[in-house]
């Protein structure tokens, strides 16, 4: 084993043999060698002793029964708050800050032979962290080293896969930053639970792109309601200052991860909010994740080689590098390279303010148009969470705190 690498497993399942089929490739790579440590990490709570027990029966597998934190809040808070406590718990238990980390689930399983080439040839998948496009000298790296994710999205920018990833210690430490007051009131917008995707991605590069920060700050106005997505985007590509978004996170995404989701069956992840009726103990019945369950589907609309079919998509959903990596290495038909180096430039000067009143435009006509499209679709809009909370408010009335 060339490199160190450990696997933290987070989470618990109700089902004893996807709980075995999680940690079983895990426990092939850690006897082949190219795992050192497997640590599982969960709570001390005796009302999970049953669900842990199947993980007690592996001798090769570390647990770790940390307490609870006390959190208060709708689901998506209490998430958010439990999973950065329970991977912070997690990572203390590795020492070297340069340690190679897979972290994954007990809902998660994944196909051992990538897995094992994602491990082995860590360095050809995440060791080249570019500084530049084009020549172009970009905003200082905030990762030491890319991170592998099975799947990010293009226009619903930092909204990431966090199931299952691959990086050093010290990386995903950065990507695992405490929640604010903020993004808990955001996490309570009715159709803005899934920002905790955003969230624990979105942070660690505000420092070197400002216009996150108010990105972070305007996101229920984009929010994850697909008819509404589907107008919005209609709408804010007629501006220029979203291109200047859409490029600069592609320059994130390209320069700072890896994504590949491999093909169908390579990774199966089977969450609780997927599978709330399911019979666990009957495989059948267990349901796939979104993008999981249909991955040529996604993969034959990233359009790699142009740039407008993806963004325009209701979800700019990216399995592979294809369409990142082909923006920043080749030319495209529907975006001249002029006008890229042109937007590639004012990013790399984005902490000036060279953008702030187009970005202060942005969002005065995003925030109207949000409230226009809800008033004209009062009806349409689901006044509940699909979360399982038990009260959820009008979202029209929550978007103005």
């Amino acid at each position: 084993m060339s490199q160190v690498a450990d696997a933290i497993v987070l989470g618990f399942s109700k089902a004893p043999a996807l709980v075995e089929q999680s940690f079983a490739p895990l426990r092939q790579l850690r006897q082949e060698g190219h795992l050192r440590d497997i640590h599982y990490v969960t709570w001390d709570s005796s009302e999970l002793d049953p669900l842990v027990a199947p993980v007690e029966r592996m001798p090769d597998v570390q647990i770790t029964r940390v307490p609870q934190p006390v959190v208060d809040g709708t689901p998506p808070q209490k998430t958010l708050r439990y999973q950065i406590h329970n991977l912070n718990s997690a990572l203390s238990l590795i020492k070297e800050s340069d340690t190679v980390v897979l972290k994954s689930r007990t809902d998660f399983i994944p196909n051992v032979h990538f897995l094992r080439d994602k491990i082995a040839n860590f360095e050809r998948y995440c060791g080249n962290v570019p500084f530049s496009a084009f020549g172009v000298p970009m905003p200082k790296p905030i990762l030491r080293k890319k991170v592998w994710i099975p799947w990010a999205d293009t226009n619903q920018f930092f909204f990431y896969e966090d199931g299952a990833l691959i990086g050093l210690k010290s990386d995903l430490a950065q990507l695992n930053l405490p929640v604010t007051r903020t993004e808990l009131q955001t996490l309570e917008q009715p159709l803005c639970e899934h920002y905790y995707h955003v969230a624990r991605y979105a942070k660690a590069f505000v420092p070197s792109y400002p216009m996150i920060q108010t990105y972070l700050e305007n996101h229920k106005y984009f929010t994850n309601y697909p008819p509404y997505r589907l107008d919005m985007l209609a709408h804010v590509m007629n501006g220029a200052y979203f291109l200047f978004l859409v490029i600069a996170h592609a320059w994130i995404l390209h320069s700072q991860f890896h994504v590949d989701c491999g093909a169908q069956g390579t990774l199966r992840f089977y969450p609780n909010l997927r599978n709330m009726k399911t019979d666990w103990s009957d495989p059948s019945q267990w349901r796939l994740a979104l993008p999981y369950d249909e991955i040529a589907k996604w993969r034959n609309s990233e359009e790699p080689g142009m740039f407008y079919p993806n963004i325009k998509r209701v979800y700019g959903r990216q399995l592979s590098d294809g369409w990142q990596h082909a923006l920043f290495t080749q030319d495209l038909p529907d975006l001249p390279r002029h006008t890229l180096l042109g937007i590639l430039k004012v990013i790399s000067r984005n902490a000036e303010g060279l953008l702030r009143s187009y970005e202060d435009e942005f969002y005065r006509d995003l925030k109207s148009f949000y409230h226009r499209y809800v008033e004209a679709h009062e009806d349409a809009i689901p006044k509940v969470s699909a979360w399982p909370h038990a009260v959820s408010k009008v979202m029209a009335a929550s978007a103005d705190r």
